[in-house]
């Protein structure tokens, strides 16, 4: 963990710095990056593995460099309580939702209350979020908060198509 005490949060450099990094592993960008920018990255690097971060050179407030450095990686970037962190933590909880809404699915489907075709058509419908997030995970480095809020007026649908199937 890239991590320092609240007192290094106040170094955290306000406005833009100069960043000139080659591509290299991830883990030691992050480092460099919590050198140069002054903000500390909270992140298992056990988890990094060999992934590479981009090169980065210009000038860039902390969370866009940092943003540029984790994007095409697969790692969201996180400020949480005004601490950063790079993890995996909106695929994770949109797996574990998914994962439960399809044994939702299965049990609903297994009581029959379900027609073949509306059963696939909800199963479609959690496929198409799983692969957009990872797109978009990838593309952007995060999620956004509309994205997030999307996916869960997805799940509320499915949920109550689920609930109406079984007559509750």
């Amino acid at each position: 963990m890239l991590a320092a005490p609240a007192s290094v949060l106040a170094a955290c450099t306000p406005g833009t710095a100069t960043y000139d990094y080659p591509e290299q592993r991830l883990d030691q960008a992050l480092q460099q990056f919590a050198h140069t920018s002054g903000c500390p990255v909270a992140v298992n690097t056990g988890a990094l593995g060999s992934t590479q971060a981009n090169a980065l050179d210009g000038q860039y407030t902390a969370a866009d460099a940092l943003i540029r450095l984790v994007r095409g990686s697969g790692f969201e970037v996180h400020l949480d309580n005004g601490q950063y962190r790079v993890n995996h933590a909106d695929a994770q909880a949109l797996q574990r939702r998914i994962k439960t809404l399809t044994r939702d699915i299965d049990s609903v489907a297994d009581a029959q209350a379900l027609s073949k075709t509306r059963e696939a058509a909800l199963r479609k419908q959690l496929g198409a979020v799983w692969t957009s997030a990872q797109r978009l995970i990838r593309e952007q480095g995060f999620l956004s908060a509309a994205e997030k809020a999307s996916y869960n007026r997805t799940f509320a649908y499915i949920t109550g198509q689920l609930k109406a199937a079984v007559g509750r």
